[in-house]
């Protein structure tokens, strides 16, 4: 089973962005977790349709959950990453997992626990010019894109 975590932080656009490049080299996951901090938690309505939105145009309709962690603490992003990380283990998951976004907490609690998984990439999207940081993927010129996958293999497309 193939599965997209989606950390997300103040920037709901580089989620969304990093997502969308992803499913445009392929990915077509199964389920997709968006984790947050409260402080955010209330982009997650629009992200989740996004996400919906984004996976129907491509003939795919995955699963969309959400997991909201209480603003900067460590040890409840540590708890709650840990746990799904193992869960998606133990169900043999493929995963891909999108730290544009993220926060600190969230962005290292996910990369300690990803290294017992079957984590296949580790996606950052740099935007070169911030001049246009909140606009769609398809309205950014892909050379001010640069996804990177921090666990080698292509990068980019």
């Amino acid at each position: 089973m193939s599965v997209h975590i989606a950390l997300l932080g103040r920037t709901p656009w580089a989620l969304v962005n990093t997502y969308y490049a992803s499913v445009m080299r392929e990915e077509r996951p199964k389920e997709v977790y968006i984790v947050t901090e409260s402080r955010y938690s209330h982009n997650l309505p629009k992200i989740t349709e996004a996400i919906k939105a984004i996976s129907e145009a491509y003939g795919f309709s995955p699963e969309v959950k959400t997991l909201v962690i209480p603003d900067d603490d460590f040890k409840e992003a540590d708890r709650v990453l840990k746990n799904l990380f193992s869960e998606l283990t133990e169900k043999d998951g493929d995963i891909v997992l999108n730290m544009t976004s993220g926060r600190k907490a969230l962005v290292a609690a996910a990369i300690i626990h990803s290294r017992e998984s079957k984590v296949r990439e580790i996606l950052y999207m740099a935007l070169l010019d911030v001049q246009f940081p909140n606009r769609p993927y398809m309205m950014l010129p892909k050379h001010m894109q640069v996804l990177k996958n921090f666990l080698g293999g292509e990068n980019g497309r």
